[in-house]
């Protein structure tokens, strides 16, 4: 974000760029050589009752439990048990020993393996699925290509040492049409069927409503699967290979296929694999999103069984500030029946995190689309709320202890009142204090951080922020991500600081280590690996409106009047077109600077009262314009008041002929029916309002009709056109 000051003696400053995630393209040929030698039952009165468990709690610890003992990302080796070696630091090739036979497994959707197996002379050595032949000097040789998630018996018998040599290639283009032929082909078959069905109708719900009917398998004409849904050539800066797009009742198991649907279980964080499509910072706000169920499913409270039954999902988002209920089918990109992107990684049949990633994709044009972003700003768009960040307040208390511990007490408020807390690693093109230390060498960067099994460039939970007896600042962090390495510093589970220190103990409640994906680490400790956060603001539950309107030039079409019957806090929001997935040469492609007054009746003029800053929980009584996506503050309407809320636009922002678009909210954890009344009014052009003045007349403004919508907790969003807002 950025800011101009109130009389045009600065540029408004450029939001900050959000560089996208490195591009996960199939790596340079990799290659390894390894070379190796050779009582009583209980009283009834004794016995326990049954503990009731929370399926949360359950299903984590399961899932905890099984990425400790299981090596594979994917999962599907046929093999069950038996020694196990990795051939590569991130995985993909293991070799699998068990009962004197060895089997060969590729853990991955991307890549295939070419292997060559030497026995030493004087092995007993019996050929399995890989063909072997002996040399003139006794060593017994075999080669094989093994195939996304494909398990070979190699052999079996006693070697007398061997070698192995393995490269790993990305699949050939040879490969991937053969591999996805058949499935492209049933896909675009169903495409033509619904086209069929419904002719010339384009109306989404009408398509839809035509396939439940005729029992038709739905798919989104608008966003077919196909190539062009994956990524858009010469509009999306990326391409992604060829994959099969195939439905969960077409890729999955057998007996997994009548059990698909959206949910089936809790919603944790811990069950999302990211994929490899590079949009880490999207699946993390997926599973921070997750850390509140609700929120997860009031995403896809809308869908109903007969639309499911066809393969149709709906899932509600905000874009641009406005709800939309997005319909999706069940098609999803996939290599060897396995879903390439976002997936459920323990239950293979709950398809949330790959429709909430496809939704996602398909509101901004394709899944190329949706690679590089920051974390907080997809968590705004999942629940409609306010956030900001505090990076530059976190690199500032890294080197004065007052900036830290006030910083600490900032988040320790806004925990308590229900707002999520957020940390993050450096990215790869990041420029931060810490991110400018990866530039000599980054592999060697990312293993630091692979170490303590944190990952760079993701945005990682945290539950707890506790300052014990003003001496220690403590965050409880939530790492839902695979990883070998663990935080075993300071404050780790079972550390020597907890002893120590029997205040902390008591005070964050730690006796053992819950087995929870969480750990325990101090501000000193925190700052060497986190280089900022930031905080979303809940609004779950929350009763929402919003309204839209234009800037024509500086001017807004529309400004909100509103009379408070009873004093009631709110959120108010100003939000403009995003520019992801928007072809630079569209005027949408630059933000706006833009800002949102509220000014307060005082007998004929309106007094300003606040103004939008880059933190909701702090307004400003200065006009600062930031250069961004959204603006928003909280504010207490006081009982028998009126109030004006006016949307800004600063003139650096006009691009002619472009009217700028833009929607206003307004957010309340109480009903605002009663308590307040909303009116859309019209301020002249030549208003000091939008002169910066902080006080201009007052007299009654007319009326006008503009596009509202009103979202309740739980239902579909309603959409209406009035001057009255509320």
């Amino acid at each position: 974000m950025g800011c101009c000051n109130s009389k045009d003696t600065k540029e408004p400053k450029e939001s900050k760029e959000v560089k996208p995630d490195p591009v996960p393209e199939p790596e340079p040929v990799k290659q390894v050589t390894v070379v190796e030698t050779p009582d009583a039952p209980l009283s009834p009165k004794h016995r326990s009752t049954t503990v009731v468990v929370d399926p949360r709690i359950e299903r984590t610890r399961a899932v905890c439990a099984h990425n400790s003992t299981c090596p594979f990302r994917y999962d599907v080796c046929t093999v069950v048990g038996g020694d196990v070696k990795c051939y590569f630091a991130d995985g993909i090739v293991y070799r699998i020993e068990k009962d004197g036979v060895w089997y060969l497994y590729n853990d991955s959707v991307d890549y295939e393996a070419h292997v060559e197996v030497r026995f030493g002379p004087g092995s007993t050595i019996t050929a399995g699925d890989m063909a072997l032949e002996t040399e003139k000097t006794g060593w017994i040789c075999g080669h094989c290509v093994l195939y996304p998630l494909q398990t070979l018996c190699c052999a079996s018998g006693t070697p007398n040492g061997y070698k192995v040599n393995i490269t790993v290639k990305p699949l050939s283009e040879e490969y991937r049409k053969e591999a996805c032929a058949a499935a492209n082909h049933t896909a675009e078959s169903e495409t033509d069927a619904v086209r069929s069905l419904v002719e010339d109708v384009t109306d989404e719900e009408a398509v839809l409503c035509r396939c439940v009917e005729s029992k038709t398998p739905y798919v989104d004409l608008t966003f077919p699967p196909n190539a062009d849904s994956v990524a858009r050539a010469g509009k999306d800066s990326r391409t992604l290979p060829l994959m099969a797009m195939m439905r969960p009742t077409q890729y999955l198991q057998e007996n997994k296929r009548m059990s698909a649907n959206d949910f089936v279980g809790p919603a944790i964080p811990m069950c999302l694999d990211q994929g490899s499509l590079g949009d880490s910072w999207l699946m993390c706000a997926a599973a921070i999103a997750a850390e509140d169920e609700a929120v997860v499913r009031n995403m896809f409270a809308l869908g109903s069984p007969e639309e499911k039954v066809v393969g149709a999902y709906r899932v509600m988002l905000n874009k641009d500030g406005w709800w939309h209920n997005v319909i999706v089918d069940d098609y999803v990109p996939t290599m060897s029946h396995m879903p390439v992107f976002g997936r459920s990684w323990d239950d293979p049949a709950e398809l949330w995190p790959l429709l909430l990633q496809k939704a996602y994709a398909k509101v901004h044009g394709s899944y190329a689309s949706v690679t590089g972003g920051d974390t907080l700003q997809a968590l705004v768009d999942f629940t409609g709320s306010a956030m900001y960040r505090f990076d530059m307040e976190w690199e500032e208390a890294v080197t004065d202890a007052s900036k830290a511990h006030s910083l600490a007490e900032a988040l320790v408020q806004f925990s308590s009142a229900g707002a999520s807390i957020v940390l993050s690693t450096p990215g790869i093109h990041s420029k931060s204090y810490l991110g400018c230390k990866q530039e000599s060498d980054p592999a060697a960067f990312s293993a630091h951080y692979a170490e303590v099994g944190l990952r760079t460039g993701y945005t990682y939970y945290v539950e707890r922020v506790v300052i014990v007896e003003k001496l220690h600042v403590l965050f409880k962090v939530r790492n839902p991500w695979r990883s070998s390495g663990k935080w075993a510093g300071a404050w780790s589970y079972g550390s020597q600081e907890w002893t120590q220190n029997p205040a902390a103990c008591s005070l964050c409640g730690v006796q053992e280590d819950p087995q929870d994906c969480t750990f325990w680490i101090s501000w000193d400790d925190a700052a060497q690996y986190f280089d900022g956060g930031g905080v979303l603001f809940s609004s779950t539950g929350a009763t929402d409106y919003r309204v839209k309107g234009v800037f024509q030039e500086t001017i807004p079409s529309a400004i909100l009047e509103i009379t408070a019957h009873e004093s009631t806090q709110v959120l108010l929001t100003l939000s403009q077109p995003d520019k992801r997935g928007v072809d630079f040469k569209e005027c949408s492609s630059l933000f706006a600077p833009i800002m949102l007054t509220m000014s307060k009746k005082e007998g004929s003029l309106q007094r300003v009262q606040k103004n939008t800053s880059c933190n909701p929980a702090n307004p400003s009584e200065n006009f600062n314009f930031i250069v961004g996506r959204e603006v928003a503050m909280w504010v207490t309407l006081e009982a028998g008041e009126r109030y004006h809320i006016v949307p800004r636009m600063h003139h650096r922002g006009i691009l002619v002929p472009y009217n700028r678009p833009y929607v206003m909210g307004l957010i309340s954890m109480n009903d605002l029916k009663g308590h307040v009344q909303v009116e859309a009014k019209q301020l002249e052009s030549d208003s000091s309002a939008f002169t910066n003045y902080i006080a201009y007349n007052s007299e009654e403004l007319p009326s006008v009709e503009v596009e509202c919508q009103m979202h309740l907790p739980g239902k579909a969003p309603v959409t209406y056109v009035s001057a009255t807002v509320v």
